[in-house]
């Protein structure tokens, strides 16, 4: 037997009102699916952060930088405007990954990938090409991509206009290939942008 209460002249089913509750809840608790945490790259990964630091040879701190993690694609790619296939990306506000499921093995990569790339921009702003290559040299993660072309002319490419994962790795190989030669050149004190 169903109750219902008078209110105003209407019957109120309750087993209609707490579905209504119920979905509404559900909805709040779906529509806010984002984690968001604090991490910085000598915490998460000191050997990394030790990299960068041989590398660019100037001393660096670890900054915090905020995560956020969001659990669905869709959610992802709706509020960030990123494409699907990229799994991370780092802006003012910190850092904005895909969560742990979707990205499985690759999260941690991503993650630290996107923090030293936050870790630079702070304190020893860069072009976006040389970043990118420098973090790519950190990382090591492009020594094994032998089929893919490095990109040249990176300095003129925006990645935000990158059509898919292929043109990114290219324009990554390219970057972190310019970086090298750069770092590796008698005359880097002068070169470095």
């Amino acid at each position: 037997m169903r109750k219902a209460f008078q209110k105003g002249g209407e019957d109120i089913n309750v087993n209609k009102s707490w579905f209504l509750i119920i979905t509404s809840f559900l909805c709040v608790s779906f529509a806010f699916s984002i984690k968001t945490y604090d991490l910085n790259l000598l915490t998460y990964s000191q050997v990394h952060f030790h990299r960068l630091t041989e590398l660019i040879t100037m001393e660096i701190d670890s900054v915090q930088a905020k995560v956020y993690e969001y659990q669905q694609l869709s959610e992802f790619t709706q509020v960030t405007g990123a494409p699907f296939f990229i799994c991370a990306f780092s802006n003012k506000q910190g850092i904005h990954i895909q969560s742990r499921h979707l990205l499985g093995n690759r999260f941690k990569d991503a993650l630290i990938h996107e923090l030293i790339h936050y870790t630079i921009k702070k304190q020893y702003p860069v072009p976006s090409w040389f970043e990118e290559g420098l973090v790519c040299l950190v990382t090591q993660e492009l020594y094994h991509v032998t089929d893919i072309i490095p990109m040249k002319n990176v300095e003129r490419f925006d990645i935000r206009n990158a059509q898919n994962n292929w043109e990114l790795v290219s324009y990554c190989l390219g970057c972190a290939e310019m970086v090298e030669e750069l770092l590796n050149s008698e005359t880097v004190n002068t070169a470095i942008p």
